[in-house]
């Protein structure tokens, strides 16, 4: 996997951690105003293990590739 593609996968899952997170605070929300949303709460559990399975997969495939970010703080 290229260093391109594993940064845009390391995106995708922040953004799916930030989701979950918003998907939360409506939750959160609803219960202080009793404006309910039906079955938020299983939804919430599946993105957020989802998130950390990729972010488990992705740290395994940074290890495994030997990126560094020390090559682009060096001075040219």
């Amino acid at each position: 996997m290229s260093l391109k593609q594993l940064t845009q996968l390391s995106h995708f899952i922040t953004m799916m951690f930030g989701i979950a997170l918003g998907m939360a605070l409506c939750l959160l929300y609803q219960f202080k105003f009793s404006i309910f949303i039906d079955n938020l709460s299983p939804l919430i559990i599946v993105i957020i293990i989802l998130s950390g399975c990729l972010r488990f997969y992705t740290i395994i495939l940074w290890k495994k590739g030997n990126y560094s970010f020390n090559n682009f703080n060096e001075q040219r």
